[in-house]
């Protein structure tokens, strides 16, 4: 409770440093969405059968996204997120994804910004996830991190480009979480990530991220709560992007601790290497493969014990660009193989009974344009 004192006392002596200024503002507007098809399939569960588990088209993503700049110094985004999946009612979902304001210049810092509001999670490959391939960040897939959180950062840039860092308090629920959902966590998230570049073309770095999960005590009775859970998380980075390749590879580490039910004490490790080669330099057309294995290793949880072996592969072809060459229409094809070792996994998970083939074709698109 003090250190949140101290950031709140902190924050109001840099608020009214700001200049006060009548300059003009310029807004933009912009969109992404990703229509998708999804093909599934798997064992039956109820005998040795192949069968098709899911098969249907959606909306997974429409994002709609306004910034506006104040001043040089003074930026704000609003993000909201529309979608045809989940749990929704009358046909479509809406969320909050982004609502932050950035300020630059605050404290004698070069290069440095503070975010207030709804905004990224600077944990691991999350916060710059490009959606080279249709599925999630690995952080996010295992539930390291959320992609967005309510919080406040200070995010900046090392001098003489030696890369960037992060420092962030956030509420540890996420973005999808609201109202009565957020008395089930009381205690902030703390983080803080570097990323370094000692050469061009090769980055590494780490995250670290501690987190909980539900109060320590009920709320209605005071009496301990057997479902807190306290989270140590790391994350370490590396990257190579030499011409036309681009590989990534990612290490993840999830420490769990249960005060209140000890026996349910566990951790979990993963790691993800991803490359992905580009086509234009050869044949003049901006068309990407793209790979990815994921070992995702929890068979130490006795909730839910499993190790899981995942390989992707999977097709860009980027059809329009922008000013910047930012694919501004995008056709993907992902192929994907889950596999569970029967050994290191429950029993839920023996004879091939949740492991699955998964196609998905997506088309998505975005825009952006000044309207102001």
């Amino acid at each position: 409770m003090k250190t949140c004192v101290w950031l709140m006392i902190i924050l109001a002596v840099l608020f009214s440093l700001l200049p006060v200024q009548n300059q003009g503002v310029e807004t933009s507007l912009g969109g992404e969405f990703w229509s998708r098809w999804t093909l599934e399939s798997g064992k039956s569960p109820v005998n040795d059968d192949t069968i098709i588990k899911k098969n249907y088209f959606a909306l997974e993503r429409g994002y709609f996204d306004l910034r506006t700049t104040f001043t040089e110094n003074t930026k704000a985004r609003f993000t909201v997120d529309i979608f045809s999946t989940d749990l929704i009612k009358d046909g479509a979902g809406l969320k909050l994804k982004y609502a932050f304001v950035d300020f630059a210049n605050l404290v004698p810092v070069p290069d440095l910004t503070l975010s207030a509001g709804l905004q990224k999670v600077y944990f691991g490959t999350i916060y710059d996830w490009d959606y080279t391939l249709i599925g999630k960040a690995p952080s996010d897939e295992y539930k390291l991190a959320n992609s967005a959180d309510y919080g406040v950062s200070f995010n900046g840039y090392l001098p003489a480009g030696w890369g960037e860092y992060a420092l962030g308090l956030y509420n540890g629920e996420g973005y999808k979480n609201f109202g009565d959902n957020l008395k089930k966590n009381i205690r902030m998230e703390y983080l803080a990530n570097l990323r370094l570049t000692p050469i061009p073309g090769v980055t590494i770095g780490g995250s670290y991220m501690t987190s909980s999960v539900e109060r320590e005590n009920n709320l209605a009775d005071d009496t301990p709560n057997p479902a807190y859970q306290q989270q140590q998380l790391l994350d370490g980075v590396a990257r190579l992007a030499y011409g036309p390749v681009n590989v990534w590879v990612e290490y993840l580490y999830k420490d769990v601790t249960f005060p209140n039910a000890a026996a349910n004490d566990y951790t979990a490790t993963g790691f993800m290497v991803m490359p992905v080669f580009s086509l234009y330099p050869l044949i003049g057309t901006d068309i990407q493969l793209v790979g990815r294995y994921d070992r995702w290793d929890e068979s130490d949880n006795p909730a839910d014990k499993k190790l899981l072996n995942a390989v992707t592969g999977g097709i860009n072809f980027n059809t329009l660009h922008n000013d910047s060459f930012v694919p501004a229409l995008q056709v993907q094809l992902n192929v994907t193989q889950k596999t569970y070792d029967a050994d290191n996994s429950a029993a839920a998970y023996a004879n091939q009974k949740k492991d699955a083939l998964q196609a998905m074709l997506q088309l998505k698109w975005r825009f952006s344009s000044k309207i102001k």
